[in-house]
């Protein structure tokens, strides 16, 4: 009996041994990255087993990278960022657009005209029946001319109208370049806020990782020593390697974000970056009053509907006016041209042919359907101009409403998660002090493994917790200063949110 019994225990020492070995083979694994490191002193009660909550920019051993700071994300994403540099080459184009619609619509259009037909340069071979004069010209003939094309003074506001719609698209596409150029900046200080929140978050589930394995190791103590079953060490066991899985899956998560930043930066990612700073909770100071005569004023939503509705109107009164006899009054101050041949050069101006006179003249050009498209005296077309403008005028007052709905649902949002931020932060500082304690009881063998693990498992998910609604909290702000139409709040800077 005593032999089978030293055989049974013999057994469990040596399967004990290999777990361990294996154990330690991990740890090995863990301590050659020095961002997990784990040694810890067993012995020790003291605060080197206590969780480091406070640290620089969350993770003392996170030394490599770039170091990034919010105001050079900005100004490298604005100057590198390939979309923005495309866009200032459209601002350009815009510019260009505009200065010929001015040009086209007040001013008469004047050209230089050279024209010239085919005359010889070489004759390579000649046909043996070639007569004379075959083949062409010794000498080109042709023209040199300033052309005035033909001006309009008056068209009863026709041509006006259109210009208008033109000259308000142009100005509409400039404000989609700005507001794309805003919404690049909120990219970027969320990204970059979204970067340092997944690092807190590495930084919690690493210390999480160390002290699982301080725990697993005084587990191991205790089992040799037959203080605590072996159904507690291997619960210990567990938690470790569950918390190693998860402080992997958090490290890949810290690459995908730093990627999305770099694509933002248009930078080439050659390693990681880091920074010294930290998101500052800072609550809202303007009042949804205000926040819905900014949106009402100045939102995309609203500047597109209003462009479409303006354009739809104008287009709609210069439908009524194309179906009038409404004569345009213009008048032509000619073409001026010099025309050249063999013979020698010849001077010749008119206004229109056979006519010299500069004189100011009135056309009625207008047709009416009777029966076919278009209905009777165009009535049809009259219609379907007007209807769209009414669509575009119900989609305007719709899209004001559906502006104050959105604009009140994210201020309230912004207000609850203000709530959920000073919530968070008290439940993280009490999840804090019950670890401490609870980690002193658990040494001294007066709590148990489950109350150490419930303490481990609520300050992870209260720092987590408080991290991501900070962050939360900083996407409605950032969303709603974009429904406002606007860079930062009144009186509040965004870049003024990072604190080292």
């Amino acid at each position: 009996m005593k032999k089978a019994l030293f055989i049974f225990l013999l057994l469990g020492s040596l399967n004990l041994l290999a777990q361990d070995e294996d154990l330690n083979a991990l740890e090995t694994s863990i301590q050659e990255d020095v961002t997990t490191s784990t040694t810890v002193d067993e012995g020790s009660t003291g605060s080197r087993n206590r969780w480091a909550s406070k640290r620089s920019n969350y993770d003392v051993k996170d030394r490599e990278g770039r170091v990034l700071d919010l105001r050079s994300v900005l100004e490298e994403g604005f100057r590198r960022n390939p979309f923005q540099q495309i866009r200032n080459q459209q601002k350009e184009q815009i510019e260009l657009l505009k200065t010929d619609l001015y040009q086209k619509f007040w001013l008469p259009t004047v050209s230089l005209e050279l024209q010239s037909s085919n005359h010889k340069i070489d004759r390579f071979r000649e046909s043996s029946q070639s007569t004379p004069g075959m083949g062409a010209q010794q000498a080109p003939n042709g023209s040199l001319g300033l052309v005035i094309d033909e001006y309009t003074l008056f068209n009863w506001g026709r041509d006006y109208l259109q210009y208008q719609n033109d000259k308000q698209t142009l100005n509409r596409s400039n404000q989609q370049l700005l507001e794309a150029r805003r919404r690049l900046k909120f990219s970027l200080i969320s990204q970059y806020f979204n970067m340092i929140r997944v690092k807190a978050i590495k930084s919690i589930y690493q210390e999480q990782l160390r002290q699982t394995s301080f725990i697993h190791r005084l587990a191991r103590e205790k089992l040799q020593l037959r203080k605590i079953r072996a159904q507690e060490y291997y619960q210990t066991r567990s938690e470790y390697l569950r918390a190693q899985t998860e402080y992997q899956q958090i490290l890949y998560d810290v690459g995908l974000q730093e990627e999305e930043l770099a694509n933002l930066l248009g930078d080439e990612y050659r390693g990681s970056y880091r920074s010294v700073e930290q998101l500052k909770y800072v609550s809202i100071n303007t009042s949804m009053d205000e926040a819905l005569k900014f949106a009402q004023e100045q939102s995309v939503e609203y500047r597109n509907a209003k462009l479409a509705y303006d354009n739809a109107s104008r287009t709609y009164e210069k439908t009524l006016k194309d179906n009038l006899p409404l004569p345009k009054f213009s008048f032509n101050l000619g073409t001026y041209r010099t025309g050249f041949d063999p013979e020698g050069t010849s001077w010749n101006y008119q206004t229109t042919p056979g006519n010299r006179n500069i004189e100011l003249v009135a056309a009625i050009d207008m047709k009416w359907t009777l029966l076919g498209e278009g209905g009777f005296f165009n009535s049809r077309d009259n219609q379907q101009s007007f209807l769209n403008k009414r669509i575009s005028e119900i989609n305007f007052f719709n899209t004001r409403r559906a502006l104050e709905v959105k604009i009140k649902t994210i201020y309230r949002t912004v207000r609850y998660l203000e709530q959920k931020v000073e919530i968070a932060q008290d439940q993280h500082k009490n999840a804090q002090k019950n670890y401490d304690s609870v980690l002193d009881n658990y040494i001294g063998g007066r709590a148990t493994y489950s109350d150490i693990k419930l303490a481990i498992d609520n300050l992870v998910n209260s720092f987590t917790n408080s991290e991501n609604v900070k962050y939360n909290h900083l996407q409605k702000k950032l969303e709603l200063a974009d429904f406002m139409g606007l860079e930062d709040f009144p009186g509040e800077n965004f870049e003024s949110l990072a604190q080292r």
